[in-house]
């Protein structure tokens, strides 16, 4: 068993309350089981087992499990040459973008899918507001944080494969 910490019920409500002020995250109940897993430098949360975000650098950020929170997020849709760079948490690069979804501000998190598939590939802060995205042609524009392969990735993806077999 992986070092997962199982908080008490005053740990767990605060953290909580603040997961659902974020956006695209289910209201928890306060009532759910809270566990803790530090991976590297980022704190992986679960709430009952499923693995739901991770905090770095005191920000949240969802799970590329997280489906709910993710499927609410806006997306950045990059061309195919792009997808093994961004797989490998490179940076994202004005011209691999296609397309930009949604109004998002400078800093905020977005979600990046491949063209082909409209699979998501990583989680990154804009570096721009959406519209300067949209219009800018060169150099980088938003910074990978969470990807497909990175160490929290492969935490939760041994997590959540070897709770579906049971």
């Amino acid at each position: 068993m992986p070092n997962r910490t199982i908080l008490k019920d005053r740990d767990s409500k605060p953290l909580i309350e603040e997961l659902n002020k974020l956006p695209g995250f289910e209201q928890f109940s306060r009532k759910s089981r809270v566990e803790t897993e530090m991976v590297k430098n980022a704190e992986v949360i679960f709430v009952d087992g499923q693995p739901v975000a991770f905090r770095t650098d005191g920000h949240f950020v969802p799970a590329l499990t997280n489906m709910t929170a993710l499927e609410r997020m806006p997306r950045i849709t990059v061309d195919m040459g792009a997808v093994p760079h961004v797989a490998g948490g490179a940076d994202i690069m004005a011209p691999g973008i296609r397309k930009v979804e949604g109004t998002f501000g400078e800093g905020e998190l977005v979600v990046v899918i491949d063209e082909k598939h409209g699979k998501f590939l990583s989680v990154g802060r804009s570096l721009l507001a959406s519209e300067a995205l949209a219009a800018t042609k060169k150099g980088k524009v938003i910074t990978n944080i969470h990807y497909v392969g990175d160490p929290v990735w492969e935490t939760i993806k041994s997590q959540t494969s070897a709770h579906s077999g049971s």
